[in-house]
């Protein structure tokens, strides 16, 4: 079918995304390869029922994060011209006619919250309900564990939850679960999980896997709930569909069951989040589930060279059970893939770190480039070359805003004001300001509260009659007790910032905060910048503004931030978490067996199909550079390991990769036929690889190494004079092992750790 170039909707698409977006009724598979416009096809595809009179509130798009719904929802309404049109898509309305002018787009978990607001009295359940997160969780487990006398040394919380969390993304409660136990331990976790589901119940609160799992519990025991909304939402689609779990299986196959408008978009070579729950199954028996699927591939990839597309179909391929496809691009040729061998881990950060300053002074930001390593464990060598090099970094995945203490004591705050059944909550800030209500007192509040059957919040209301605590301490409870109960009254007319200010008015705490001398300031500013968030719903009525704000931050995710950072900095992130992003140059580490691939899959197949799917998905965020760094020798977790390259770095085509290596005769020695054969006998796993030696001693030149970069540890001792660029001159006040104490001439003082630390003994 021939369509206008002028036509803004079908127009842009190539054949298959065409294909994609002329697709009216009945199910839908399309696969969409690594870069090749699977959003465009999608928001197109919208765009287009949209035009043809679908309405939008008829509509539902379920992504896998808040970024990638808010992108969809911005193409749709410049493809459209919608101007009007709220961005709170409260869809649990039911006058229609109020609705914005959008379909509902967004993540699986906020979907899901907002039918619980709307629908969870139908459980029995109360619709204020809040959300726990990660930190929340295992606080609420040292409870389960404790109440149950269970040893934190037989099972952590941490362990526990991740047992739970699969069982839930499974969709299997307790009792359930309970039939498939056949170790003791199991049968701790699962009595765990029993405890723990009572405890969120007692305190009125959910976990993201309780979202869909209720959900899906409601659309079975409340069929006129699960009619209503299939009358609502008769065209279905979802994004990333090969990361579903079985809840998100079970919640989508419901909604579908009635029309059957089902769209599918994904790619079975992008599956890596099995840990988590996801079953790759969903996507490639599709077919089987809706035999009368439209299947359409989308092969044509914009983002990456050929070179670099060649280099990642050789890998891929190598898996079983996957449908076939070939990724191209009109990007021909390009840069060949650089495998770099070096000495240890060490070198491989210092050589990644000249890798990015030589691309930046060619013309790709920092910005544009990333570094990417199979375990968090990893990040520590790249961080501490980037400080000796001067070179500005990020570290994605690190410490999160919204787990910072400062931040997470605001948001307990405005969950106990919404919901005081919140324990866990409670239990954070009862002290929060320091009150002097200790370990001891609240061992007195528990018990209480235990032996009276009551929750915390109703035990402190009954401070008065518990016999062992003191008039001081009953009094600052009280106080404690006032102050939230006001503030529970004015949420009714305020907006959750304008809340938030007399709170932290009332409880005192930016005085709390900076009597903090080292960080108080910045832990302030960090409490301002949550503020500034909260102003975006300000226009919302004072309930919804306060319930929209903790689902926000509650469902936030690192990599939805990532793109409103505007700093030139080199990223360090894990192979896990750069799916859906791309960079001009991207560097691989660690890539030797045992490594990547990951040791816990060297004896599972499925998981080992797993790892090649991760090597896939780092190697096709390069648009143009890719770097793949192997050792000859690595320090990890306290071992030194010497293991061989990694079997990917054997699946690449010899004509799309040059060899480089920091040990001379290596690289020679792979620069001639006969160096490569008994490279080849000395590591059987190992294809030959087009060397050019020269090039990497001229790579080497080129770049000026960065001040301090290959310098030892400076010899310092009590009384030594430095200087620090930012610093200036300082004299060391002490040092302890690795770490000096410096005072500067300026009257600061400062700790530095003396292996990444820029200074320059006078």
């Amino acid at each position: 079918m021939m369509t206008h170039i002028s036509d803004p909707i079908l127009g842009p698409l190539n054949e298959p995304q065409r294909q994609a977006a002329i697709h009216h009724a009945g199910p839908a598979l399309i696969l969409a390869g690594a870069g090749s416009g699977k959003t465009r096809a999608l928001t197109h595809r919208i765009a287009r029922l949209m035009k043809d009179g679908v309405q939008p509130w008829q509509i539902l798009a379920v992504t896998f994060t808040n970024k990638a719904a808010n992108e969809m929802k911005e193409r749709i309404k410049n493809l459209l011209h919608i101007v009007e049109g709220s961005s709170h898509l409260d869809f649990a309305r039911d006058d229609r006619q109020s609705l914005a002018r959008l379909p509902v787009m967004g993540t699986f978990h906020s979907i899901c919250a907002r039918i619980l607001r709307k629908d969870i009295e139908r459980l029995g359940r109360n619709r204020n309900f809040v959300i726990y997160d990660t930190d929340d969780q295992e606080k609420l487990m040292k409870e389960v564990l404790k109440e149950l006398q269970i040893d934190e040394n037989t099972l952590k919380p941490r362990p526990a939850l991740g047992y739970i969390g699969r069982f839930k993304s499974e969709a299997m409660n307790a009792k359930d679960a309970l039939k498939d136990a056949t170790t003791e331990r199991m049968i701790q976790v699962i009595r765990a999980y029993e405890t723990y589901d009572k405890m969120l119940r007692a305190a009125n609160a959910v976990d993201f896997d309780d979202l869909i799992l209720e959900t899906v519990r409601l659309f079975n025991e409340v069929p006129e709930v699960l009619s209503r909304y299939q009358e609502t939402w008769r065209f279905l689609h979802v994004d990333e569909y090969q990361d579903t779990n079985h809840a998100q299986y079970l919640f989508i196959s419901q909604l579908a069951q009635k029309y059957r408008n089902l769209c599918v978009i994904g790619d079975p070579d992008q599956s890596i989040y099995a840990f988590r729950g996801a079953d790759v199954r969903n996507i490639l028996e599709f077919e089987q589930e809706y035999p009368d699927a439209l299947r359409i591939a989308l092969e044509q990839n914009y983002r990456s060279t050929q070179v670099i597309l060649d280099a990642s179909n050789a890998v891929i391929k190598s898996n079983p059970r996957r449908p076939k496809k070939n990724m191209w691009t009109k990007r021909k040729g390009g840069p060949t893939v650089i495998v770099h061998e070096v000495r240890d881990e060490r070198k491989e950060a210092e050589e990644a770190a000249k890798a990015a300053q030589f691309l930046k002074k060619d013309g790709v930001p920092l910005n544009h480039q990333v570094v990417l390593y199979r375990t968090n464990a990893q990040s520590r060598l790249f961080e501490e070359a980037c400080m000796r090099a001067g070179i500005p970094y990020r570290i994605v995945g690190g410490t999160k805003f919204y787990t910072r203490r400062e931040v997470k004591d605001v948001l307990a705050y405005l969950y106990v004001i919404l919901n005081p059944a919140d324990t866990i909550s409670l239990l954070r800030i009862l002290n929060v300001p320091a009150r002097k209500i200790g370990e001891a007192t609240l061992g007195h509040i528990q018990a209480f509260a235990s032996q009276e059957s009551l929750t915390l919040w109703d035990a402190l209301i009954r401070a008065n009659d518990i016999v062992e605590l003191n008039d001081g301490v009953k009094t600052r409870i009280e106080k404690f007790i006032s102050i939230v109960k006001q503030l529970r009254t004015r949420s009714s007319a305020l907006v959750v910032s304008e809340l938030a200010a007399q709170l932290l008015d009332a409880v005192g705490l930016e005085k709390w905060l900076r009597d903090d001398l080292d960080e108080g300031e910045e832990r302030w500013q960090n409490v301002q910048e949550l503020l500034t968030v909260m102003h975006k719903y300000d226009q919302l009525d004072p309930q919804t503004s306060l319930t929209s704000f903790l689902e926000e931050v509650a469902l936030i995710s690192e990599v939805d931030k990532l793109t409103s950072i505007r700093d030139d900095a080199l990223t360090l992130m894990t192979l896990h978490l750069c799916k859906g992003l791309e960079f001009e140059h991207v560097m691989i580490a660690g890539c030797e067996e045992g490594i990547f691939p990951h040791s816990s899959s060297m004896f599972d197949k499925e998981q080992l199909e797993e790892e090649r799917r991760l090597m896939y998905v780092g190697m096709t965020r390069a648009r143009t550079h890719l770097r793949i760094f192997f050792t000859r020798s690595r320090q990890l977790w306290g071992n030194t390991q010497a293991n061989a390259p990694s079997r990917f770095i054997a699946d690449l085509p010899s004509e799309a990769v040059e060899r480089r290596s920091d040990e001379l005769l290596s690289a020679f020695a792979w620069a001639t036929e006969s160096g490569r054969l008994k490279a080849a006998e000395s590591h059987t796993d190992i294809q030959p690889y087009r060397q050019r030696a020269e090039l990497n001693v001229e790579f080497n030149q080129d770049l000026e190494i960065a001040d301090g970069m290959n310098q030892d540890v400076p010899e310092l001792r009590k009384g030594s004079r430095v200087r620090h660029p930012s610093f200036g001159e300082g004299t060391v006040l002490s040092k302890r092992g690795d770490v000096a104490t410096i005072v500067f001439d300026s009257g600061k003082k400062k700790d530095f750790a003396l292996s990444i630390a820029p200074l320059q003994v006078l």
